[in-house]
């Protein structure tokens, strides 16, 4: 039951009177506040997109991909590893469409060109699993 606030009772004396007796006050109402959502967990997206991108470069283990991206999504990036070097251009932008779940974009070099990464991230048994991972060539 979320808590509830209550008015503190006036200090001054009433100020209707009339013939005698007081003309009662209206009793106030309680204020319903509401019971604050918990922080969201922390989301470090330069970790998590810096981390694919070093695996699909070849320069970490694909192995790494299953600690950081759900299964179906891990097997799929793991069949795009090619040696080359990537790094990133800016800091990720990271967008909370919810609580649990984040998306990000980045601007990334490679090879002379510049490239976008978008990815969907979401929170489950109290870790960031990437989701969804595609570098727009």
């Amino acid at each position: 039951m979320p808590p509830v606030v209550r008015r503190l009772p006036a200090y001054e004396p009433p100020v209707g009177v009339a013939g005698g007796f007081v003309i009662p006050r209206p009793r106030p109402r309680p204020i319903w506040v509401p019971v604050p959502e918990p922080p969201s967990p922390v989301f470090d997206a330069s970790r998590l997109v810096g981390i694919v991108l070093e695996v699909l470069d070849g320069r970490r283990a694909a192995r790494l991909l299953r600690e950081v991206a759900v299964p179906v999504l891990a097997t799929r990036l793991g069949g795009l590893v090619r040696p080359r070097t990537t790094r990133m251009v800016r800091v990720p932008r990271v967008c909370h469409p919810s609580r649990f779940v984040a998306e990000v974009s980045v601007t990334v070099r490679r090879e002379g060109r510049a490239l976008a990464v978008a990815g969907r991230a979401e929170h489950r048994g109290g870790r960031w699993w990437f989701t969804s991972f595609t570098v727009l060539e």
